[in-house]
């Protein structure tokens, strides 16, 4: 996968690229608040008897850190090294990925019986919200609509995305949106057919004794 050429930055000016500029912002803070409601629902789950909800939630969060960070080290921090003058809030967060993705590793090699899953993961957790502090509270605030060709980023950030998704076998926002509708609709549904045919056994209940009367009178 190509990555971003940073010694050659472009600029991008006007509406355009500041309009860019904040959707990849706001993509980016929606990774992140996505991914701690992840680590919150975590702590409410119990691994031993609840092991194979935190395995999946655990599984699904680390594919969509390790989605997050390539679009990051691919594509997003080689345009803000060419858009900001404080390379080293790139650099920390550069290490920090590197610290994220031995925790990783560690995760993908256990299970939910392991003594150390659930500290391993709520340790990822902790070096994750600091990561997302720096971003948020410096380098984010720090890009300007000038200094990278903000269009072109988000386009390929986009791609990539889509398609860094596909191999990790994460369904697309949309995907996941008309998933839960489809549930909520089928529980709506279920829960009607079930009112029907509470109603519909109730009916004959109600009637049969008045039938076998009229039977018995004709007889």
């Amino acid at each position: 996968m190509a990555t971003r050429n940073s010694s050659s930055p472009r600029s991008s000016t006007g509406r355009s690229g500041s309009k860019a500029k904040n959707e990849i912002v706001a993509m980016l803070k929606g990774d992140h608040k996505k991914v701690k409601r992840a680590f919150k629902d975590f702590e409410k789950l119990d691994p031993q008897e609840d092991r194979e909800s935190c395995e999946a939630l655990v599984q699904q969060t680390l594919a969509e850190i390790e989605v997050h960070a390539q679009l990051e080290e691919q594509v997003f921090y080689p345009a803000v090294r060419g858009a900001i003058d404080e390379q080293d809030l790139i650099d920390e967060a550069e290490v920090e990925h590197m610290t994220a993705k031995v925790l990783i590793e560690q995760l993908k090699g256990m299970d939910a019986e392991d003594e150390k899953f659930a500290a391993t993961f709520k340790v990822l957790g902790e070096y994750i919200d600091h990561h997302v502090q720096e971003e948020e509270g410096e380098m984010f605030k720090k890009l300007t609509a000038s200094g990278a060709e903000w269009d072109s980023v988000l386009e390929e950030m986009q791609a990539q995305r889509m398609q860094l998704m596909a191999e990790k076998g994460l369904p697309a926002e949309d995907e996941q949106a008309e998933s839960v509708d489809r549930a909520q609709g089928r529980g709506r549904a279920a829960s009607s057919a079930g009112a029907r045919r509470g109603e519909a056994e109730a009916r004959p209940q109600a009637k049969s004794p008045s039938r076998k009367s009229s039977t018995s009178e004709k007889d």
